[in-house]
Order: structure tokens, then sequence, then C-alpha cells
């Protein structure tokens, strides 16, 4: 969690739990719920712990979410390659949908337009986590009593 407290103690003023629930929360001693993402988003007023949230619970990762931070330039030139290969992804998915079959000799094709589109999805999202993301980067873990700068 990216809280930007100096402490847990500190954290626990503006979250309902306790400075121990909170560090058994960031260490992963105890898994947390959707309900708990959700009060740390809001009360830490830091919406992209949802995202990364999500790429972490049971159905996230079966369906392969991702939490990428990426510097805002790396993240904006690969969503710019992969669009201008996308025309090209959205062309053979055309042909392969004209029939309303994917047959065998369709089905490589088919498979690699899929990764093509979840690595799109993927760098779509590091692109959402930082429009989600507060102003400054904010410390990793608040258990060290130290914010970084």
């Amino acid at each position: 969690m990216r809280a930007g407290f100096v402490s847990r103690g500190t954290a626990s003023t503006v979250v309902p739990f306790s400075p121990e629930t909170i560090g058994r929360h960031e260490r992963g001693d105890v898994e947390m719920e959707p309900e708990d993402a959700l009060v740390y988003a809001e009360c830490y007023q830091s919406p992209d712990i949802l995202p990364r949230y999500c790429a972490t619970c049971p159905v996230g990762r079966a369906i392969g979410r991702t939490a990428t931070d990426r510097p805002l330039a790396h993240a904006t030139l690969r969503v710019r390659r992969l669009i201008e290969d996308g025309q090209d992804v959205a062309d053979r998915l055309e042909e392969i949908a004209f029939d309303g079959v994917i047959d065998a000799s369709e089905r490589t094709d088919f498979m690699e337009a899929l990764d093509f589109l979840r690595k799109l999805e993927e760098s779509i999202n590091d692109i959402i986590l930082i429009g989600l993301g507060k102003e400054k980067a904010a410390p990793g873990a608040t258990g060290s009593g130290q914010a970084r700068k």
C-alpha cells in the first residue's frame, strides 16, 4: 500500500484499522478483502490502490490483471507502439470473425491476437495507474517510520 504516512500509527488516524492490522495487510500476513481496499483507497485519497488490489486478488490473477509502475514516458511509448500495431490485429480478427467460427487454421492467429490485446490492456492500465496516482510519489510501506522523497 502506498499511504504516504510516516508510520502505521499515523496512518491509523485516517483509516479505521489499528497499526497492527495495517502492518499485517502490508506484509500480506492478513489477506485484504475488497472492502478493505475500498477503505484504504478512500481514506488515503489514493484511488490507484484499487487497480493494484485487483491485480493481486484471486480473480485478477486468474484473468491476468496487472498493475505495473512505469514512468509516463515509457508507458506512453508502449501504448503508441501497440496502437500502431493494433490495426493489423483488428484486421486479422475481422477475417477470423467473418464466418462466426474460429476454425483450426485460425486458432493460432486468434491466440496471438489475444496475447496482443492483453499487452495493450496492460499498457493502458499502466497509464490509468499514473492518472489515478497522487502528484508526488508516496512511500511504499509505512512501517519504517521514514517517508521516501
